[in-house]
């Protein structure tokens, strides 16, 4: 998906944000570059929270990431043949969510993109893997198109900092905890 059909729905400022965020080491640049890019979902929240305390505001988040995430693939119908991926993404998901302890987030990156590429097609069924799905989902569901754009910035494989792995994963959790 070109930067044009993402305009329609985000400002200039979201997208710059989210090359910024990809490009640079700079952890602090990082984490105001993710928070700008997460202002732009659900009608503009963000994960910064309400405490005054950063650390107890991510691990609400992530709390609530897992919370939701799960109910999510549960709730989701399936036809019979995606039975057993569902169980899959569940167990994958508790996994990871139990994985998130450690604060290895580079090396949760991985398995993080599988998990969200997992649940995406449980949602859309075939449609999730034809190349218009990222206009398709824009159209039907802009918040959630806004959701599937940061997906697809995101590099295949990744050899950043925790820190910066942390911040990015933290704005599709963000997501993923609210939707």
């Amino acid at each position: 998906m070109g930067n044009e059909l993402i305009t329609e729905f985000v400002e200039k400022k979201v997208v710059d944000a989210m090359g910024d965020m990809l490009s640079t080491d700079d952890v602090k640049k990082v984490r105001e570059d993710a928070l700008t890019v997460a202002g732009a979902f659900l009608g503009g929240g963000e994960f910064s929270g309400h405490s005054d305390d950063p650390k107890e505001c991510e691990q609400h988040l992530l709390q609530s990431f897992q919370k939701n995430t799960i109910l999510l693939v549960q709730k989701t119908w399936v036809e019979k043949d995606d039975v057993s991926l569902k169980e899959q993404v569940l167990y994958k998901l508790d996994q990871f969510c139990t994985a998130m302890k450690d604060n290895q987030w580079t090396k949760l990156y991985p398995s993080f993109r599988e998990i969200i590429t997992d649940i995406v097609y449980l949602m859309f069924g075939s449609q999730a893997k034809s190349k218009d799905f990222s206009e398709y989902a824009l159209r039907i569901d802009p918040e959630f198109g806004v959701f599937w754009w940061y997906f697809e910035q995101l590099p295949a494989t990744v050899n950043w900092a925790d820190d910066k792995s942390f911040y990015v994963l933290l704005v599709g959790m963000f997501f993923l905890a609210n939707y």
